[in-house]
């Protein structure tokens, strides 16, 4: 296939399309996937990368452990703003439209973000006021990526018929996975080598070019319509997107409550898992991201088995298992305090299967569950509350480990700390997250 062939925009026959006005010719998906798979790159790979990056960074700019808590709670606001997509969609009748908004986002807040660090460069007295800059940067570009999520994945739904987004989304996943693995590698690298603001501000410089680029590569993915049920209220307007959904809908409910304990619980350890390696065990940040990217690797070969299963038997009963064996596996960082690094390299090959793998039949299992007439607005007005609970519990943990602070026993011969304490917790809440999928059975959300 010509190199060109990638860039091109189809002319679409009849027979290319099913009654839902989806893509059925796999030719066309396939160049649409692998696009789908670079774009991933460029907006969403090089974000996970800097994941571990922003508790150096925080200490850096002489941020504390409230601090800590609050860049964490960054990675949920994704989820509290991907409503907008929804708004993006409906306003210019597009996909692509919609999704190159988002990504002008990302352009703005990797440029502000590297703008406080070359405030510090340039004048250090301001380094507090340069640290809530790089916070507001951090929360900006995770809006920002959340927005483009709730797009893609509501692109994804209008292109690809139901039977074939395994088989789609798993190669983009793949792809996006290989994206994660470099970002984390290399960015780790460049943190370790050197504390210089000024050098450090190439990896956001870095990341608003990448969303440029993927400005450009996104506007030649097929374009869908994006479907709005287009109900009308009693004086006859159409209704606003969030006036369109059935807001008693038990499998609605149940999907929200799922995310609220995944997110809640893996969000608060997150925060202070790097902090953990750092102060616990003294690791630096490149042997933190090198740990950190054997997720990625075993995501590659999880993404491939896993899309292809959920084609077949679909996304709810390996979300199931996947999430309660994730949650489980969050007590290896417990155990840690007696098995040391071992066990954490153990849990980064056991959380393999989370990352992209979840991500990819979380979102399969909304694009499942949901009606295609309004399935954005579904996803964004259930990520508000998934973002709300993930921000809390991120805030939250900043404070609790505040007070936790110096707390230290001993039990079995290890000294346990905070830490350790903490991540008991989030392991049990997460683990928790069966419950409503189990409430939920094979139900599917319908149109009043």
């Amino acid at each position: 296939m010509p190199f060109k062939k990638l860039f091109h925009q189809p002319e679409l026959r009849p027979d290319q399309l099913n009654a839902d006005n989806q893509i059925t010719d796999r030719r066309i998906l396939s160049r649409d996937r692998v696009k789908f798979g670079v774009g991933c790159i460029m907006y969403q790979s090089e974000e996970s990368g800097l994941t571990p990056i922003h508790t150096m960074m925080v200490r850096l700019l002489g941020g504390g452990n409230l601090h800590l808590g609050v860049v964490a709670g960054a990675s949920t606001v994704g989820s509290l703003v991907q409503w907008i997509g929804a708004v993006l969609l409906k306003r210019f009748g597009s996909n692509r439209v919609a999704m190159n908004v988002a990504l002008s986002g990302g352009v703005l807040f990797g440029l502000v973000m590297a703008g406080s660090l070359l405030l510090v460069e340039a004048a250090p007295t301001w380094m507090t006021v340069a640290l809530w800059i790089y916070l507001v940067g951090a929360y900006g570009l995770a809006g920002a990526s959340g927005v483009q999520m709730n797009v893609e994945s509501s692109w994804i739904g209008d292109l690809v018929p139901l039977n074939m987004r395994g088989w789609f989304t798993s190669v983009k996943w793949i792809i996006g996975s290989l994206g994660v693995l470099t970002f984390t590698i290399l960015f780790g690298q460049i943190a370790g080598m050197t504390v210089h603001p000024g050098v450090l501000s190439l990896m956001f410089l870095l990341v608003s070019f990448s969303h440029a680029v993927a400005m450009v590569l996104m506007s030649t993915v097929t374009d869908r319509k994006p479907q709005f049920s287009g109900a009308k209220a009693a004086d006859g307007q159409k209704k606003s997107w969030l006036r369109e959904l059935n807001l008693h809908s038990l499998p609605l409910w149940c999907y929200i409550w799922f995310y609220l304990t995944w997110a809640g619980g893996r969000t608060a350890l997150l925060a202070f898992s790097t902090a953990y390696m750092i102060d616990y065990f003294g690791m630096g940040m490149g042997k933190i991201t090198l740990l950190i990217a054997i997720q990625a690797v075993v995501n590659l070969v999880m993404l491939l088995v896993v899309g292809r299963a959920s084609d077949r038997f679909g996304t709810r009963l390996p979300l199931m298992i996947i999430s309660g064996f994730i949650g489980l596996s969050m007590m290896l960082w417990v155990g840690s305090a007696w098995g040391g690094i071992p066990l954490l390299i153990a849990y980064q090959v056991i959380n393999g299967a989370a990352g992209n793998t979840h991500s990819m039949i979380g979102i399969n299992y909304g694009l499942e569950i949901f009606p295609s007439q309004g399935r954005a607005a579904y996803i964004g007005f259930s990520r508000v509350f998934i973002g709300v609970s993930a921000l809390l519990a991120s805030l939250m943990a900043g404070g609790i480990m505040e007070l936790l602070s110096g707390w230290k026993m001993t039990l079995w011969g290890a000294q346990l700390n905070h830490y350790h304490l903490f991540f008991f917790g989030c392991s049990l809440f997460t683990m928790s997250c069966v419950i409503p999928l189990l409430i939920a059975g094979k139900r599917k959300v319908e149109n009043r």
